[in-house]
């Protein structure tokens, strides 16, 4: 895989969580001093380092390649998909863009809330809530370089230490969240990004023959990136028709379908249709042997599989529609002892007497 591939999608998925911190950090900054924040984010970084040594370059050393990608593959194909469906979700309005101004606020409330502390000296709640803050953040990173770093470590390693020091230098000079970078943008690119290197990979360590080898990868990005616009401008339309409430026996079974649906839906669901999905593709091409054609049956796996995960969220929205289109009960009016009426006033079509 080139070189510049790695760095560009590491870059970018690591600028997203990079900036999730930063909001944290600036926060802890502000009201516990910035001698607390440089101390746990220094810890966080060294920890996050350690885990890329030990999971990335040490599993490297001991674990066959082809073994490696096939596990990496499935991994980054499941993570790529959690950040494709929620872009997807929040692009068609089905759930609520991330704001890092209202998670400043929140996390500025909570710190301010222990009282001022003097920024001269090392505070440990500010320390541990940037410690926190970074390597709860960074773990994605992590799990990305290494994922990514099975093609070339130096340059997923490369591409999430670039993104660091940008987002770090951004913080120092504006001193502020960076509410005008387009998080879901980004998160939608890396999310087709990553699922395609997932969908690559994860397909040669079951044994799927891609057409043109490497160059697969560009039409995987086409198929992919075509076809959630496609399901986005599907999901910004009302449903046409809102069904009505059952009663009664209706009103329990779907009670009891809602709950089963809402147990295999979701994001727990869409890894579970993943897997299964990878599973037949490698029992097909191993006992048929027609790998190319189990490419394609791999492609749609994860595209069913996608499509799977936002059936839920439409159809709450269209439960929703169903609510507020109800009718309300019929309108009281009050009737003052001695007022003066018409002979005939009808509120929603009953007669007031």
């Amino acid at each position: 895989m080139n070189l510049w591939v790695v760095v560009g999608v590491t870059f970018l998925a690591a600028s997203v969580e990079w900036v999730e911190a930063l909001t944290i950090v600036l926060a802890v900054g502000l009201f516990k001093g910035w001698r607390s924040v440089f101390l746990g984010t220094v810890l966080a970084v060294i920890a996050l380092v350690a885990l890329v040594l030990i999971f990335g370059v040490g599993l490297g050393a001991i674990i066959p390649i082809a073994t490696a990608r096939a596990l990496v593959g499935v991994f980054l194909l499941l993570f790529g998909l959690k950040w494709l469906h929620k872009a997807i979700l929040r692009s068609s309005g089905l759930k609520a863009l991330h704001n890092e101004a209202q998670v400043f606020e929140k996390q500025s409330k909570a710190l301010s809330s222990g009282g001022q502390v003097s920024k001269n000296r090392i505070d440990g709640v500010g320390t541990l809530t940037a410690f926190n803050g970074v390597f709860l953040e960074g773990l994605e990173v992590v799990f990305i370089v290494i994922a990514l770093g099975v093609s070339d470590m130096g340059a997923a390693a490369l591409g999430a230490l670039a993104s660091f020091v940008v987002v770090v230098a951004a913080g120092a000079i504006f001193r502020a969240p960076l509410t005008t970078v387009p998080e879901n943008t980004m998160k939608y690119v890396v999310g087709i990004m990553l699922t395609t290197f997932g969908t690559f990979f994860a397909g040669e360590g079951i044994g799927v023959k891609w057409w043109n080898s490497d160059a697969s990868i560009l039409w995987l990005i086409a198929v992919y990136a075509i076809g959630s616009v496609i399901l986005v401008q599907i999901l910004k339309r009302p449903p046409s028709q809102i069904p009505h409430a059952p009663s009664g026996a209706g009103r329990a079974i779907r009670g009891v379908a809602s709950e089963l649906w809402g147990l295999f839906v979701g994001d727990s669901a869409l890894a579970l249709v993943v897997i299964v999905a990878l599973l037949a593709v490698a029992l097909y091409a191993t006992l048929e042997g027609h790998r190319q054609i189990s490419s394609i049956l791999l492609v749609v796996g994860v595209i069913i599989s996608v499509i799977v995960g936002t059936v839920e969220p439409y159809r709450q929205k269209a439960s929703e529609l169903r609510s507020a289109s109800r009718p309300s009960g019929p309108a009281k009016v009050a009737v003052t002892v001695g007022s003066s009426l018409p002979s005939e006033v009808s509120t929603a079509g009953s007669a007031v007497e």
